[in-house]
């Protein structure tokens, strides 16, 4: 069933345009078709009641469970062309609640403000999407772009940092977050293409990050992003 993040108002749900468009157009939904609406962490099921005008009506409140148990911040390097669009889409199917982007040493992308603007609403857009699409009950805030000296913007109970130099076994990684407790917030930190430059390292470490291996092989950003969010989404499913 189509699930769409909206306001709801008087038991009237309130659809973006971009999502009355893909409703009506795109799903060709007709009278009496029913949707899942999220408002407020709380999903609902819907009922379209007509068309034109359109209209939407609460049927009644569905209790489910899809968050995790902990907040996930994943702060990733901007990778160059479609990486970024992956892995911010990837991050939010596996749970994520925040995205922070990390431009460090080397770092292919440079962005200027309005640059800026115009990938996070980019970013944005594909997190409500993939919310949206894996039943999330929360989209992701992708509000943020950071340099290496801002990291003592984020605040995090467990925090880590996975490091190429330090490949091999995996217990540092996962005993850290075996170490989180129900609503702790873990932050994992990934760098880009090249990899942190070692003074980078030295930072992440001074504000809290540990390092740690995700295995014996080197991985890629975006592939390292991915690993590290499932193997963190696995153990706290376990909990």
């Amino acid at each position: 069933m189509q699930r769409y993040f909206a306001s709801i108002v008087d038991k009237d749900v309130l659809l973006s345009d971009d999502d009355i468009f893909h409703l009506t157009k795109v799903m060709r939904a007709r009278c009496n078709d029913e949707i899942e609406v999220v408002n407020n962490h709380q999903v609902f099921l819907c009922e379209i009641k007509s068309i034109k005008p359109l209209a939407i009506k609460v049927k009644r409140k569905i209790n489910e469970k899809r968050e995790l148990k902990c907040k996930i911040i994943l702060i990733a390097a901007l990778l160059k062309g479609e990486k970024m669009d992956f892995v911010v889409q990837k991050a939010t199917e596996l749970g994520v609640n925040e995205i922070v982007f990390l431009e460090s040493e080397r770092t292919i992308i440079r962005v200027n403000r309005r640059d800026n603007s115009n990938r996070l609403d980019r970013y944005k857009r594909i997190a409500k999407e993939a919310a949206e699409q894996s039943c999330r009950l929360a989209v992701p805030d992708v509000s943020k772009v950071i340099s290496i000296n801002e990291l003592s913007r984020i605040k995090a109970d467990i925090k880590i940092i996975p490091y190429e130099l330090n490949a091999g076994i995996t217990k540092t990684f996962i005993d850290e977050i075996n170490k989180a407790k129900e609503d702790q917030t873990i932050a994992v930190m990934v760098g880009p293409e090249g990899g942190f430059a070692e003074y980078e390292v030295n930072i992440a470490k001074c504000e809290g990050f540990v390092p740690v291996s995700l295995g014996r092989r080197i991985l890629r950003a975006e592939t390292a992003s991915i690993y590290a969010l499932s193997v963190i989404s696995c153990l706290l499913e376990k909990k």
